[in-house]
């Protein structure tokens, strides 16, 4: 799975998104059953910065979260934008990470359009290949405005 993952992100073996897409389906039922999914919720995958995008050609949570999407019938919405370039997780101890994610993403949807969202497709699943501390994830939920009627998930490929 490593290097799987390693091969999407760094040497752009795009034809892996659908595989890892695979390993991750099995566990959407956690959040409720697909036939639901197909329904009422949304996968939202976790964008990159500009210039991490420009770099590295592709976006390998938006191919994850496509494959899935493609797989299981489940609308597929880039609704977040990266704020700032923050440095790479993966190069941080795990106590800086928290904070290197701090406000480093806002959604690009209006809040009215946020709320129509949430009353028709209340489960938004925020899409990762990988999360280690979770910092990322959290830091990605908690640009969505709260609502009570929203649930917000974050799923990941794999465990750094």
């Amino acid at each position: 799975m490593q290097r799987g993952i390693e091969w999407l992100k760094f040497k752009g073996v795009r034809p892996l998104a659908p595989v890892l897409a695979g390993l991750l389906i099995p566990k959407l039922p956690v959040i409720a059953p697909i036939e639901y999914l197909n329904t009422h919720a949304v996968l939202v995958p976790l964008p990159l910065h500009a210039g991490k995008l420009r770099q590295r050609g592709f976006n390998q949570s938006e191919d994850i979260a496509r494959a899935i999407g493609t797989l299981c019938d489940i609308e597929v919405l880039q609704i977040l934008s990266r704020t700032s370039a923050t440095t790479s997780q993966a190069h941080l101890p795990h106590e800086f990470r928290t904070l290197n994610m701090q406000e480093a993403f806002e959604l690009n949807i209006s809040k009215q359009e946020y709320e129509e969202l949430v009353a028709t497709k209340p489960i938004i699943i925020i899409i990762d290949d990988v999360s280690t501390t979770g910092a990322t994830l959290l830091s990605a939920a908690n640009a969505f405005p709260k609502n009570p009627d929203a649930q917000i998930w974050g799923a990941a490929v794999a465990r750094g």
